[in-house]
């Protein structure tokens, strides 16, 4: 039986817009989902960023996303090892397989963890909490933080060939997830859209981009931005 708290919780509103836009998808598509994990511990300092895990909530709001993810595409789900992707990443799956559905791929994946740095004093520049990643983003992109931290466009290289350009390789329906944080999704975000990211483009937990790879192009889903 799903739960009711998945209709009820403001933070899943983008959630809910998401799985409504994968659940028009023709079977016939490849999709990918670039999604942000699922509600976590609060974190109050730097130190606890790898290390911090979902709540009780958290995993029970992203099992109940799996059971309205589609069943009728092979899944490969790739995720951050940090445990609130990892843990995010396990509930959808098992709620994808206790369904009929096939996992045939399930990884960590480097590129969704964080941008490679040369100095931590470049996280001084980030909130603990990530409410102001959009700025983060904005000066990363722009340069502001020259060698302290990877090339924004050589992050953007392997960021599509290992999400985007993987899914393209298919040549059969498939579905791609990838659960990761914020800061690499306001990153994709940044590159899919090519203009300065607002306060607004920070994904809630469980939001995410969705892309469709259709004959005629890719056809795309970014909440406020559609």
């Amino acid at each position: 039986m799903k739960s009711e708290k998945w209709n009820q919780i403001d933070w899943l509103t983008n959630a809910r817009e998401l799985v409504n836009w994968i659940q028009e998808r023709s079977s016939d598509d490849r999709i990918m989902l670039f999604l942000r994990h699922s509600h976590r511990e609060v974190i109050k300092d730097h130190s606890e960023q790898f290390n911090t895990g979902l709540t009780d909530l958290g995993k029970n709001m992203a099992y109940e996303m799996g059971t309205r993810l589609p069943t009728n595409f092979p899944t490969k789900i790739w995720f951050s090892f940090v445990p609130r992707c990892y843990e995010t990443a396990e509930e959808i799956s098992q709620a994808i397989e206790e369904r009929g559905g096939k996992i045939i791929e399930k990884d960590n994946l480097p590129i969704l963890v964080a941008p490679e740095f040369n100095d931590e004093a470049v996280w001084e520049n980030l909130q603990p909490d990530g409410k102001n990643v959009h700025e983060f983003v904005n000066k990363w992109a722009e340069g502001e933080f020259g060698n302290m931290i990877q090339n924004f466009d050589e992050y953007r290289e392997i960021l599509l060939g290992d999400t985007l350009e993987r899914l393209k390789k298919e040549e059969t329906p498939m579905f791609h997830i990838h659960v990761t944080h914020d800061l690499a999704i306001m990153a994709l975000k940044r590159i899919l859209v090519d203009e300065p990211l607002t306060s607004q483009d920070r994904e809630p937990f469980l939001g995410g981009i969705g892309i469709t790879i259709k004959i005629d192009g890719l056809e795309q889903f970014i909440s406020k931005r559609i």
